[in-house]
């Protein structure tokens, strides 16, 4: 069942049951109102009845005592005449009827006093009260036309019905108008919700509104932002790892395919002792590359939170010391420092290696000037440590994936530097157990500058 049906027969079960009591229990107050009124009128007009069949009798009896029949005949004749024989009357004397002009017969036993009786279609109201003179037993008992008040209850209830009925069809039709326009949104929302799920999500929903519908559009608006979005990433992750597989690949096989062929070259005695020894030398630094290579992949494996150390690091010591490693790594480099002297918070081993990385990056991306300075500096509660060079930079649209593991931006440069697209991944990664990320502006043909945040020491503290 359809939810604006099901709105629909609800609202007009509420309005027709409503309705229907409040019609009926007016009907039925006013028609007790009338028959009460009815029955007290004719009651009133028996005891006058009464009353003057009563002084008839009184002022009519015989010398000898007894009742003058006769005389009162001719006055109960009178009486019934004059109303045009409307009033119906049964007069009995010690039981015998002496009087009656009642169209249905009495029966005593079932109506004491008061009683209504059906005939002929009519309701009949029968009265009765009973006279005594000179020992006599005299019952009077009228009888009165009272369908007129149960005929218009009737017509009231027929009157009502047919109200009631075009109350229910108005309301139907009102009712069903009404609930289309509120569940048609819904019908938009489930149309939408039948295209994501066969993978559309270029929708647009057109529902405006501050009420319950209203926020659900703009929650599935919502998630539908939220699916493109993860699937967006998704694709970019499905990407990253086919770049991954194939660059890993690569990386592996170019080694390997060198490592063969030098190596079918000495199991062959026709070349001389110095091609020999340059096939050996060609081996070895091959087999150092896979090993380099190796390491380089252990540590992007067995970096996580539970191998982290924190400690307090003196930068102005701690930059000595990257100074006198990069000066004994890299002989040509020109390294700078400016370094304002704080303590940090973070893993020495960690970082050593990070900033080594980009130094070395730098130096691999630098072709003449092989100039790095490094800048460091407290701000904000946060010590920002920058690594500026004076390379050939890099491309805006390649900034958000070269921290991606394998990802080279000059595949060319990388054979000659012996760079595996490593490096920045495992940077990447030391930055995130140390809650901070990578930072990069870089112009091309100008220079990189690469800079992180880290945790001074007494705000830690504090």
């Amino acid at each position: 069942m359809k939810f604006s049906f099901k709105v629909v027969i609800g609202s007009m079960l509420i309005v027709v049951v409503m309705f229907s009591l409040l019609g009926i229990i007016l009907i039925h107050e006013n028609f007790k109102n009338s028959y009460e009124l009815q029955m007290k009128t004719n009651y009133d007009e028996h005891n006058l009845e009464k009353y003057s069949i009563e002084t008839n009798i009184n002022d009519n009896i015989l010398a000898d005592g007894n009742l003058n029949l006769e005389e009162l005949k001719n006055y109960l004749y009178t009486l019934t005449s004059y109303l045009g024989n409307s009033r119906k009357l049964s007069i009995l004397l010690n039981n015998d009827s002496i009087w009656n002009n009642v169209p249905f017969e009495l029966n005593n036993k079932k109506c004491e006093t008061t009683c209504i009786k059906s005939y002929d279609s009519k309701k009949y109201s029968i009265l009765k009260s009973t006279i005594s003179i000179n020992k006599e037993k005299i019952e009077v008992i009228s009888v009165y036309d009272i369908s007129g008040v149960f005929e218009l209850r009737n017509q009231n209830l027929l009157k009502f019905y047919i109200i009631d009925a075009s109350l229910i069809i108005l309301c139907g039709c009102l009712t069903t108008m009404f609930a289309r326009f509120l569940t048609n949104p819904i019908k938009k929302l489930n149309e939408t919700t039948k295209l994501v799920a066969k993978g559309n999500l270029d929708i647009k929903i057109d529902i405006k509104g501050n009420d319950e519908i209203g926020e659900l559009s703009k929650s599935f608006v919502s998630m539908i932002e939220s699916i493109k979005n993860r699937q967006k990433e998704l694709e970019l992750l499905v990407k990253q790892r086919e770049d991954f597989i194939s660059n890993f690949t690569h990386e592996l096989k170019t080694p390997m395919t060198s490592i063969m062929g030098y190596t079918k070259v000495l199991k062959q005695n026709k070349y001389s002792k110095e091609d020999k020894e340059k096939a050996l030398d060609y081996i070895y630094s091959e087999t150092k590359r896979l090993e380099t290579l190796s390491h380089k992949l252990l540590d992007l494996t067995s970096l996580s939170e539970d191998k982290i150390i924190f400690s307090d690091i003196n930068t102005t010591e701690f930059f000595k010391e990257i100074k006198k490693i990069a000066s004994k790594r890299f002989q040509d480099l020109h390294l700078s420092l400016d370094i304002k002297e704080e303590t940090i918070l973070g893993d020495k081993e960690l970082l050593t290696t990070c900033i080594m990385n980009l130094i070395e990056n730098g130096y691999k991306a630098s072709d003449t000037e092989k100039n790095i300075k490094i800048i460091g500096k407290s701000f904000e509660d946060k010590y920002k440590i920058t690594i500026i060079d004076k390379g050939i930079g890099i491309k805006k649209e390649e900034i958000d994936r070269i921290t991606e593991d394998f990802y080279m931006i000059d595949h060319s440069r990388s054979k000659n530097t012996g760079s595996y697209g490593l490096g920045l991944g495992i940077v990447s990664k030391i930055l995130t157990l140390h809650h901070t990320k990578l930072n990069f502006k870089s112009k091309l043909n100008k220079g990189t500058e690469v800079s992180f945040d880290l945790e001074v020491t007494n705000t830690h503290e504090k």
